[in-house]
């Protein structure tokens, strides 16, 4: 589960913002909101809300690029920069991110932060709030930091218990955990099955496959994935048939060759007594969009991950968009409180959402990111009409036209 990201110069993000899905008590007491083993109390899901290039895309994917550098850096050439880009203007061109994270998983309350440029990872810490006999522990899990004067890390991995002879291994282009991982060190793969719950249509750079509706690379990657997992296939066609778009269930027919990875998808229609297999090609956009969608939201609530999705409604009606949204807030639908965090111009969801849900993002004059949660800006009512107060520009982040 995730608490909150912060970052600082990453991307148009120059000074420091931080998304939390964190609340207090003051925050209704309803199924869009649940209490954590630990007993942190976090919403299920929130919104990114803000006029075209605010930097909505660029605080999403902070989650993506903190998977990536968490689990999967050590991939990566060693001596290949790291794909991270600074605030582009004035003195941030030359300073570097800063970027943490802070997430529960069964052993405990992890905060995991990082200084890095595009050569190195100048410093990373881990640390860890966990419960021992009724009461709560708080250590240094390790450290390191880039020491110029001997051109090396110091390292402090007391509480991690890397394996022997790991500190040759460790790079400057991939995290300790990443390198620790391919060790079997076991805390380091506990941490990473939690982010490989990770769905988004973000990448660590921008889009996955580029972006657009006809992303041809993600409606593969989707129907690869339904061809393999016939559960969560089934899945699918029910809520299609659900959305009334006129179609119950598709077929994907893969290639006989083996090296292959080209796939058949055909939908099956039915009107009256009527029924009639089309390709998927003959599909709206939206229904595309839907499949893709699907994917992703169904994978998170499987396990109890967390979906990042930007661009939520695009060629969605609102009440098919509405509908995705409350498959989080349904209990029958989340048992494992998988969360959301996504990005729309689809403004009649606020009507849906309370003040600790909704992020509301602007470039300043410097052009600048800034965020901030809806609660944090004061006069803000529990009952306020949140949609016809944003439309105004009560709030701020909307386009100066």
């Amino acid at each position: 589960m995730i608490h909150s990201i912060s970052c600082k110069n990453f991307y148009s993000l120059g000074e420091e913002n931080t998304l939390s899905f964190v609340v207090n008590d003051n925050a209704p007491k309803n199924n869009s909101y649940f209490t954590t083993p630990l007993g942190t109390r976090l919403s299920k899901v929130e919104t990114i809300i803000g006029p075209n290039a605010s930097g909505k895309t660029n605080l999403l994917k902070v989650i993506p690029f903190l998977k990536w550098l968490i689990v999967d850096s050590f991939e990566m050439n060693p001596q290949q920069a790291l794909p991270i880009n600074c605030f582009a203007l004035n003195e941030h061109k030359s300073l570097p991110t800063e970027i943490s994270v802070v997430f529960e998983i069964e052993r405990g309350v992890y905060t995991y932060s990082f200084t890095l440029n595009k050569n190195k990872i100048t410093s990373e810490d881990l640390r860890l709030v966990s419960m021992a006999n009724e009461k709560k522990s708080n250590k240094k899990m390790f450290s390191r930091s880039w020491n110029e004067g001997i051109n090396s890390y110091e390292l402090d991995d007391a509480n991690f218990d890397l394996p022997k002879g790991s500190e040759t291994l460790l790079r400057s282009n991939a995290s300790v955990v990443a390198v620790a991982i391919r060790l079997n060190h076991k805390e380091s793969q506990d941490i990473a099955n939690y982010w490989q719950k990770l769905e988004t249509n973000v990448g660590p750079v921008g889009w996955v496959g580029g972006h657009g509706i006809h992303n041809t690379i993600q409606q593969a990657m989707a129907f690869k994935f339904y061809s393999e997992n016939d559960k969560l296939k089934k899945a699918a066609e029910k809520m299609l048939s659900r959305f009334d778009l006129g179609l119950n269930a598709f077929e994907i027919e893969k290639s006989k060759n083996p090296n292959d990875f080209l796939m058949n998808v055909s939908v099956s229609h039915s009107f009256g007594d009527e029924k009639v297999n089309l390709p998927f090609d003959q599909e709206s956009s939206g229904t595309k969009q839907l499949f893709v969608l699907l994917k992703h939201i169904l994978v998170a609530l499987e396990k109890g991950g967390i979906a990042v999705l930007d661009e939520f409604d695009v060629s969605l009606h609102p009440d098919m968009m509405l509908a995705l949204f409350d498959m989080f807030i349904e209990p029958e639908l989340n048992p494992k409180n998988a969360q959301l965090l996504f990005s729309t111009h689809s403004h009649q969801i606020l009507s849906k959402l309370d003040k600790y849900q909704i992020i509301l993002i602007e470039k300043n004059s410097k052009g600048m990111s800034e965020s901030w949660r809806l609660d944090e800006m004061e006069g803000v009512r529990a009952d306020d009409n949140y949609y016809t107060k944003y439309l105004a520009g009560a709030y701020g982040a909307v386009p100066k036209i």
